[in-house]
């Protein structure tokens, strides 16, 4: 085996093993969504069909998903243990990540040694870390296909079949799939500005992989867009929390989330590639960032996704500038040196990639819920009628279906669901009561679930009007309290 292959394999062990240990720190997961694949997994095991109309989510609400993640999961069932398909085969699906940024990288320069250092870069960026471990995220499967695509289109002579395969496939997975259609299309006009004639086989392969995304789409969304129009593409999110999902991009944001490091090699690595070299697939790459950079900028893709894309990009653009310094020193009287550099270079990327990953995604971890807060809520699914309505924070909506097996008045999954953010944040925290239990009365709502994560998100000590006669405590533990509505 090729001493490069040993190390690449080792940086693999290094990011799994550094990914495993903080999702082994807590018992349930760090995103509510994961609450969501858990039950939809849970669904199709049991009926071996997928769940079209959700009876607890906001009470009662169409689902729109196509699924295949969910029989995916439901699937490995049957030869894998659910903690190993939960909890420890999300974690090397996204470390396996390295793997393909050092088969782009490699692609992109040409140079073993700056493809290794980009696929050390690209396990650790913070925003990537702390957005995808100890979850249960579709985009463990969608990052590396989307990248591995990449791949595929660079090697499309030795890889047109696997081009073909994941060109159905990819946009029935999810349509953030899309990126690379409008990538595609920025690739296209670029070449055309430099005066670069693109391949002929790129070139169809580009049309029919975008043509192949444009009636995938249509087939599959259409009611969406007949239903919502140009909301669909804002995920019907409620304007309150347009801001928070939906962020801008500045100079500041790029340097905490994606890192000094990968940010200045990323940009250099840029202006190498397409202004110096004029690298076919450079343009490429600067496609994609372009296109990312354009689903922030007009607030159509959510921001924490579009920088973890925007991060595994810079960490493949800096192979370009590492390889670059390197062909530079191998001339200079540093070149005896070089392994002494190559070391101080890794130093260099733990002091200001590893310890920013650790710290953000050790934050995620705590945000995990809590047994207690487990406990809670199955105390909920056994001693409450089954049709009860549970009010709880909506960024936990899916835990509490999950948990509960009760049904919510909202969750932070807002396709085809009514905006309801506004009249849970007056439920759990107006200080009148008669406006609080107007609405509840309105919703139904039997019983509230007060957790840690709900007094942060609304800034409460407890239950505002909790010592009315309207409330009874049915159930306290140290990290959360249920309350009956009584009036």
């Amino acid at each position: 085996m090729k001493k490069e292959y040993v190390i690449l394999f080792v940086i693999f062990l290094l990011t799994l093993n550094f990914r495993m240990i903080l999702s082994l720190q807590a018992d349930g997961f760090s995103s509510d969504s994961a609450y969501y694949n858990l039950r939809h997994t849970d669904y199709i095991s049991e009926n071996t069909q997928p769940m079209i109309y959700d009876e607890l989510s906001y009470s009662g609400r169409y689902i729109l998903d196509t699924h295949i993640f969910h029989y995916a999961l439901a699937g490995l069932r049957a030869f894998l243990p659910d903690f190993f398909i939960f909890k420890i085969l999300p974690e090397i699906l996204f470390a396996l990540l390295v793997f393909i940024v050092y088969a782009v990288a490699k692609t992109l320069t040409e140079n073993s040694t700056a493809a290794m250092l980009s696929a050390l870069i690209s396990g650790f960026i913070p925003i990537f870390v702390s957005n995808s471990v100890n979850t249960i995220s579709i985009y463990s499967i969608v990052l590396p296909l989307i990248f591995y695509q990449l791949f595929c289109l660079m090697n499309l002579e030795t890889h047109k079949g696997r081009f073909i395969v994941l060109s159905f496939l990819l946009p029935l997975i999810h349509p953030f799939t899309a990126i690379l259609a409008l990538a595609f299309l920025f690739y296209a006009v670029l070449l055309s500005i430099e005066s670069i004639r693109i391949k002929k086989q790129v070139k169809e392969a580009v049309i029919f992989f975008v043509m192949l995304v444009l009636l995938i789409s249509f087939i599959f969304y259409k009611k969406v867009f007949l239903a919502l129009g140009l909301n669909a593409l804002l995920q019907n999110v409620p304007s309150a929390l347009f801001a928070s999902y939906f962020q801008g991009v500045n100079v500041f944001s790029l340097i905490y989330n994606i890192g000094i490091i990968p940010l200045i090699l990323g940009a250099l690595g840029i202006i190498f590639g397409i202004a110096w070299e004029k690298n076919d697939f450079a343009f490429l790459l600067s496609a994609l960032v372009l296109a990312d950079f354009a689903l922030l900028f007009l607030k159509l893709i959510n921001f924490n996704l579009g920088m973890m894309f925007l991060g595994i990009l810079l960490a493949i653009f800096s192979a370009t500038a590492i390889s670059k310094a390197i062909k530079y020193v191998n001339i200079t009287k540093f070149a005896r040196h070089k392994n002494a550099i190559f070391v101080a270079f890794v130093i260099l990327i733990a002091a200001t990639l590893f310890f920013p990953s650790y710290s953000g995604a050790s934050n995620a971890i705590k945000a995990a819920p809590s047994a207690d807060e487990i406990n809670a809520l199955a105390w909920i699914s056994h001693n409450t009628p089954k049709n009860s309505i549970v009010l709880g924070n909506i960024d936990e909506g899916n835990l509490i279906a999950y948990a509960s097996q009760r049904k919510t008045v909202a969750d932070n999954v807002f396709m085809f669901a009514p905006d309801r953010y506004d009249d849970v944040y007056t439920m759990l925290t107006s200080e009148s009561l008669v406006k609080s239990t107007n609405l509840m009365h309105n919703y139904g709502v039997g019983y509230i679930f007060i957790s840690e994560k709900t007094k942060q998100s609304y800034n409460m000590e407890d239950l505002n009007n909790a010592d009315s006669e309207c409330y009874k405590m049915e159930h306290e533990s140290k990290k959360a309290k249920i309350y009956k509505f009584l009036c």
